[in-house]
């Protein structure tokens, strides 16, 4: 199994597993053969890979579950906090086309959206970087008991993915998406 592929498994295996909406990973440029070889399997069940930003000869790709996302930014209260960062969209596609253009400098804070991160934990990290409950995936300001269970969840699901992946077992073969 390449690099490539174990770094999807284990950053965004949580996603392929349906406890995430979408997850971020760090690949080697000149590995879009494998991405575009996952992205045909994967896509069968609802996925879709996003190349967000290039530099120094890495890709940041954003994988997503394209229903999921669709739901989660069609919700009212999310719809009203990315307007205050300017977005305006009819779809998931095209919120997706306005943060690839924000990717260009630092992280745009509002990326936690379009990682599921609850939202009241999107507003404190902008509100009060430094004042969390603790940090985990993402930094935790709200439901701290729901988070840390999250979390834990997170941590099973991705730890069996790499056993998996450990046994040679390919993404393929472990999401049954031969």
């Amino acid at each position: 199994m390449s690099r490539t592929e174990y770094a999807i498994g284990r950053h965004c295996g949580v996603t392929f597993a349906g406890l995430k909406i979408a997850s971020l990973v760090n690949v080697e440029k000149g590995e879009e053969d494998i991405l575009q070889a996952l992205l045909e399997r994967f896509s069968r069940r609802g996925f879709g890979f996003r190349l967000l930003r290039e530099e120094r000869g890495r890709l940041l790709v954003y994988v997503y579950h394209k229903e999921r996302l669709e739901e989660y930014l069609a919700r009212s209260d999310v719809r009203a906090f990315l307007m205050l960062f300017g977005y305006r969209y009819a779809s998931a596609e095209e919120a997706l086309c306005l943060l690839q253009g924000r990717m260009g400098g630092d992280f745009p804070h509002e990326i936690g959206v379009f990682l599921g991160y609850p939202l009241c934990d999107v507003r404190g990290f902008l509100n009060d970087p430094e004042g969390c409950l603790f940090c985990g995936a993402w930094k935790v300001y709200e439901n701290a008991d729901e988070a840390k269970r999250t979390f834990e969840r997170f941590r099973r699901c991705s730890a069996c993915i790499c056993r998996h992946m450990d046994m040679g077992r390919s993404l393929a073969q472990i999401f049954n998406v031969v």
